[in-house]
């Protein structure tokens, strides 16, 4: 929900090296020492450069690929088919990370292994413009600078990303599936041991070596994360050291430093086949020896269970940042597949509708891979940021029919009339209106020019009441001053009703009016912030499609956010320092809190973020918060109100629950739905 909440923490709670050579040395550390944070202990020093990579090409994926579809048949119908998608989205990642080093070190193939060296300091800064005018320049001032640089950047978002998705991937691992399957093992293993000794009759049907030996690899798996989580850590060095070359160049171009671009270049690639080699060969050992331990050792249910916990721990950052990945790195029918099994394995919760509203369903990832092969930039991949805004590409006008004191919408199937405020019908143009066009804002009305810019004579600029266009403003504690928004929230926009086109600082103002009797015809619909497509910035009145900032050029904020925190799901906006909120991909709505895996954990059996602390203790109930709450009998999933649960694992409203305990007597409490009576009034 975009209204974050919490539960007491006395139940559990929901809530809502060195490149340069001998006689560069100086060369040398000029370049490293511009990289502040770059070690070069970090480097591999068993690793060597390659005198000559002219002759690298591109590695053909017919040839090097490893035949994923064996394992796949094998965990068809198990939860630890999503490990495996995960395990090709990395392969294919770095096979793509390999062809564009290898294009990084074609590019710079053309550089002379060892030129001339000059010492004469002065000699180095005017060498290139001794060949300004000379037809028979050095073949390393041919080296084209700029395309190489390009690689490189690509390189880097692609090797970020496939580092983050590798990090919660191999601590997964670590913390879920290697104790979990310990545990079990060590159980059997008990079992087998206490049947042994029962007689023979149960020995025979219980062996007593069940495998469990198998657990001491545990040390192996975790030592290859550790190893190659080092190895990310030298390329990252690497990369930062090669940006730092490049910049050196640009400052003091001459052809000693673009030898010393060539060996950088040259070890990048050799620390690159070498991790792609080591994590292909770990991925195929966990697919062969480990996943099919888990799966023999496990139920389904168990497995399930067990997948479920590690993506919990997920936010909706992390699986962005995985489905990227797997646009940028499986085909089209693996991307399908992966998705299927994603929705199956979230079952039960509104994980689907998160994919679908953020783009990420599978219609959605094959038109953005269409797009990205249209424009043929290899190697480049989506961040976040562009991820969370282009969801605003979609977004039409609204409602195209001009208000004159009162809006005619289809609601419900029925013709319902709205009113405006019965106290002001005085109707006015905001200052300026803008609509998405072709995936940009485009403005067609300007209240200083009294007239539409649009060509389009069908589209009739929206009229609102003088008090839905004016400010409103709040007292923030915070700040120790007025600010701009409402009681509930701090933000500098107002929402545009998607039903009735009227405007809002927040679903919680709108729900305050619903309540009161200031409308002549019945009750306004309740103000769905996932359909809200337009806003009004407070600033400057300009009326424009739902985004981070205001999109008027002239507006005081300067191309400021209208508030910190901003969700284009749940087109929540919040700008409170104080207040932290993140969005669970599984509830689908906006919760207070640092996030799952920081301070919560999402539940899939009970649907619900759980504290983390509170995680491990508490009583799973399918969907624990979709009833009302058993005292007011309201909706608790979206309730702005803090909830309290009890040890029997219901929960309801925490002033409720307040107010409920205050009416048992002898200090003992019941739980109103399951009636489990507990002898404290801690529930």
């Amino acid at each position: 929900m975009d209204d974050p909440q919490t539960l007491q923490p006395a139940a559990p709670s929901v809530s809502n090296c060195s490149p340069c050579s001998s006689r560069m040395c100086s060369l040398g550390r000029d370049i490293c020492t511009i990289n502040d944070n770059t070690s070069d202990d970090a480097m591999d020093g068993d690793m060597t450069i390659s005198r000559d990579r002219s002759s690298n090409t591109n590695i053909d994926d017919t040839t090097t690929a490893k035949n994923t579809s064996s394992p796949k048949r094998l965990f068809a119908e198990c939860a630890l088919v999503e490990i495996i998608h995960l395990h090709d989205c990395l392969r294919g990642a770095m096979r793509q990370i390999q062809k564009d080093v290898n294009s990084l070190v074609l590019t710079a193939s053309v550089i002379e292994d060892d030129p001339e060296y000059i010492t004469d300091i002065q000699k180095l800064k005017d060498y290139p413009a001794a060949y300004a005018n000379n037809d028979t320049q050095p073949t390393s001032l041919k080296f084209d600078i700029e395309k190489a640089n390009d690689l490189s950047n690509n390189v880097a978002s692609r090797f970020h990303l496939i580092w983050s998705v590798f990090q919660a991937h191999s601590g997964a691992e670590d913390e879920f599936i290697w104790p979990a399957l310990k545990t079990k093992i060590e159980s059997k293993k008990r079992s087998g041991n206490a049947a042994g000794t029962g007689g023979s009759t149960q020995s025979s049907t219980i062996p007593v070596h069940c495998g469990c030996e198998s657990h001491l690899e545990q040390e192996s798996y975790e030592e290859d994360h550790e190893m190659e989580e080092t190895m990310f850590k030298q390329i990252n060095t690497n990369l930062r050291r090669l940006n730092g070359s490049f910049r050196y160049y640009h400052a003091n171009p001459h052809p000693a430093a673009l030898c010393i671009i060539k060996k950088v270049i040259n070890l990048l690639s050799d620390q690159t086949d070498h991790l792609t080699k080591h994590l292909e060969e770990h991925l195929e050992k966990e697919e062969t020896h480990c996943l099919p331990m888990v799966q023999k050792h496990m139920t389904n249910d168990e497995i399930s269970t067990l997948v479920g916990q590690i993506m919990g721990k997920r936010s909706a950052e992390m699986m962005g940042k995985i489905l990227n990945l797997a646009v940028c790195s499986l085909p089209t029918d693996e991307r399908e597949d992966m998705v299927k099994c994603l929705k199956k394995a979230m079952g039960g919760t509104f994980f689907e509708k998160w994919l679908t509203m953020g783009g990420w369903d599978s219609t959605s990832m094959i038109d953005t891979q269409q797009q990205q092969n249209d424009s043929k930039q290899d190697g480049k991949v989506r961040s976040n940021s562009e991820d969370s805004e282009s969801s605003q590409n979609v977004l039409q006008s609204g409602s195209k029919r001009k208000r004159a004191g009162g809006t005619v919408e289809q609601h419900a199937n029925k013709n319902v009339y709205f009113q405006g405020h019965i106290t002001d019908r005085r109707m006015r143009h905001p200052s300026k209106y803008y609509i998405m066009e072709n995936g940009a804002c485009k403005l067609i009305w300007n209240s200083s020019e009294a007239k539409c810019t649009s060509e389009d004579s069908e589209i009739e600029i929206p009229q609102f009441a003088q008090s839905e266009l004016t400010p409103t403003f709040h007292f923030c504690e915070s700040k120790g001053k007025m600010v701009h928004g409402c009681e509930h929230y701090s933000r500098s926009c107002k929402l545009r009703h998607p039903a009735t086109g009227q405007l809002f600082t927040c679903r919680l103002c709108c729900e305050e009016v619903r309540s009161s009797n200031k409308y002549a015809y019945g009750s306004i619909p309740v103000l769905d912030r996932q359909a809200v497509k337009e806003i009004l910035c407070m600033k400057c009145g300009s009326l424009q499609p739902a985004g981070p900032k205001c999109v008027n050029p002239d507006c005081e904020s300067e191309g400021g956010r209208f508030a910190k925190y901003f969700c284009s799901i749940c087109n929540l906006y919040d700008d409170d320092e104080q207040k932290a909120i993140y969005h669970c991909p599984y509830c689908n709505l906006c919760r207070k809190g640092k996030g799952l895996g920081i301070d919560f954990r999402h539940c899939m059996r009970c649907n619900a973020c759980i504290d983390i602390n509170e995680y491990d203790t508490h009583v799973c109930i399918p969907q624990r918060l979709q009833g009302n709450c058993p005292i007011c009998n309201e909706s608790m999933f979206e309730s702005t109100e803090p909830f309290r649960g009890m040890k029997c694992g219901h929960v309801m409203h925490l002033n409720c629950y307040n107010e409920y305990a205050a009416r048992c007597y002898h200090g003992k409490i019941s739980c109103p739905l399951c009636k489990q009576v507990f002898d404290n009034m801690r529930g």
